[in-house]
């Protein structure tokens, strides 16, 4: 039986694929104000444009802001990308983005953002959504080791927070590009 490919979006390209690795570069390299105002800017760039991949990049947007020791504002947008997935009920992307997100300010020290961001995880995602049993299970499997990094994006891969195309190839968040587990 014939199944057709859900209908993707292509990938940046030019100058908004450069930017995109900029503003991954920069974050890795701890240069978080400048990494931050680069990612608000191909944010809102993504909500013109109408991209569904415009809640990651405010989400990384408010990480780069938080590390950079601006909690408030990271939060703001942090915020502003969870609820553009709750306001058109992606609650797979959010919980999976949502969970990744708690689990990761934890170890990042910041318990306080933490706790808030779970209590309303928990108020507003609808637990027994067939998107979140969906993501609850994929998050139980076991994935192959993806790469550090989105080889065409530079953006950060992480097993627990991508969507998965098959059992080895998980989608970047960011640029939207296929990548295949390590061998």
């Amino acid at each position: 039986m014939f199944r057709r490919r859900p209908r993707r979006l292509k990938r940046p390209v030019g100058k908004t694929m450069a930017r995109l690795n900029q503003a991954h570069y920069l974050m890795n390299e701890g240069q978080y104000e400048q990494a931050a105002n680069l990612f608000r800017a191909l944010a809102e760039g993504a909500v013109r444009r109408r991209i569904p991949r415009a809640p990651f990049l405010f989400i990384q947007t408010g990480r780069a802001y938080l590390y950079g020791g601006e909690q408030s504002q990271g939060m703001a947008f942090i915020k502003r990308g969870l609820n553009m997935l709750a306001g058109d009920k992606r609650w797979g992307d959010l919980y999976r983005v949502g969970h990744r997100l708690t689990e990761e300010l934890d170890e990042k020290g910041f318990h306080e953002e933490s706790g808030k961001l779970r209590d309303w995880l928990s108020e507003v995602l609808p637990e027994k959504s067939e998107q979140v049993m969906r993501v609850k299970a994929e998050m139980q499997q076991h994935h192959p080791v993806l790469p550090t990094n989105c080889p065409h994006c530079g953006g950060m891969m992480n097993s627990k927070e991508v969507t998965w195309v098959d059992n080895v190839t998980a989608e970047c968040l960011y640029c939207g590009g296929a990548v295949r587990a390590e061998a």
